[in-house]
């Protein structure tokens, strides 16, 4: 899906208004800028930016180097060797450090990268989520989804994007938090269950927009530690078209301003889910899971 309002950017600079250079404050590798070329709204300042996930309460998060599962490798840690790939299935990156073309990105495994404990180079191909933003993103204002975050160069499919980044919290806790847009469950089938909440804490993925048709989706990866209740949350190109960012994650019924053909959240379709839920739910609350 290309954004041709991206492309215009180039020629129309002179009707943007570039609020900030850089929202990241020098956080990410490279500078995110705000722009707006839309109406008066400032650049959001109700959150504080991170580029890794915080905890506001002790989590204990199992992070003894010790327990590590490590490979002992020499190589890129390409070969069907290397322990963190085994971890994994296989390692999934390639020599450009993008997913593999046979991936399953409908039900993807998790991905263990290489960590400290490893023998391996810091330059191995499993290493690419713990390297950080490469590619050059940028947050604008959208005519009727607020803000969004699009790409200024073609990001080729299987790239890493950014790492969807908040505040670690229980999901006790998420139930009493009255705003769940930003929170993205851990889905911890074994035990205790935690979230990201990227409403207070944040980078620049708490902007990614929703999309019936994504272009872009979440893995769960594990880096500094292999504990199963903490993944760190990746977000991956799932196509190969350049500009907006969009995903499609489980979330509750909202209004939906995507503008897609297979919109699953159209007016009609919201006429008749309602209609049938009134038939069985006398409370009158629901929920609608994106794919």
């Amino acid at each position: 899906m290309l954004d041709t309002r991206s492309v215009c950017f180039y020629f129309l600079i002179g009707l943007l208004r570039v609020f900030l250079s850089d929202v990241a404050q020098g956080c990410e590798n490279v500078p995110i800028p705000c722009v707006n070329a839309v109406d008066d709204e400032d650049c959001p300042s109700d959150y504080q930016y991170v580029s890794e996930n915080c905890q506001t309460s002790t989590m204990n998060t199992d992070g003894i180097i010790t327990r590590l599962k490590r490979c002992s490798c020499s190589d890129d840690c390409s070969s069907s060797n290397c322990l963190c790939g085994q971890l994994s299935i296989r390692c999934w990156y390639d020599k450009n450090q993008r997913l593999l073309q046979d991936f399953n990105q409908t039900e993807p495994p998790l991905i263990f990268e290489c960590n400290s404990a490893c023998s391996c180079s810091q330059t191995c191909n499993n290493r690419v989520v713990q390297a950080g933003i490469k590619v050059r993103l940028q947050l604008y204002r959208t005519p009727n989804m607020g803000w969004g975050v699009r790409a200024l160069q073609d990001i080729p499919q299987g790239s890493f994007i950014c790492e969807y980044v908040g505040e670690l919290i229980s999901d006790a806790e998420a139930d009493d938090r009255e705003n769940d847009s930003y929170m993205f469950d851990l889905d911890n089938k074994d035990g205790e269950v935690y979230c990201i909440d990227g409403r207070y804490y944040g980078n620049i993925s708490r902007f990614i927009n929703h999309l019936c048709e994504s272009n872009v989706f979440p893995l769960r990866v594990f880096m500094l530690h292999q504990d199963l209740r903490f993944p760190r949350i990746a977000i991956f190109n799932a196509f190969n078209v350049g500009f907006k960012r969009f995903w499609d994650i489980k979330s509750k019924y909202f209004s939906c301003q995507c503008g897609s053909e297979k919109c699953k959240h159209s007016a009609e379709i919201k006429k008749r889910f309602l209609f049938l839920s009134n038939q069985t739910n006398n409370e009158g609350i629901y929920s609608i899971y994106c794919k």
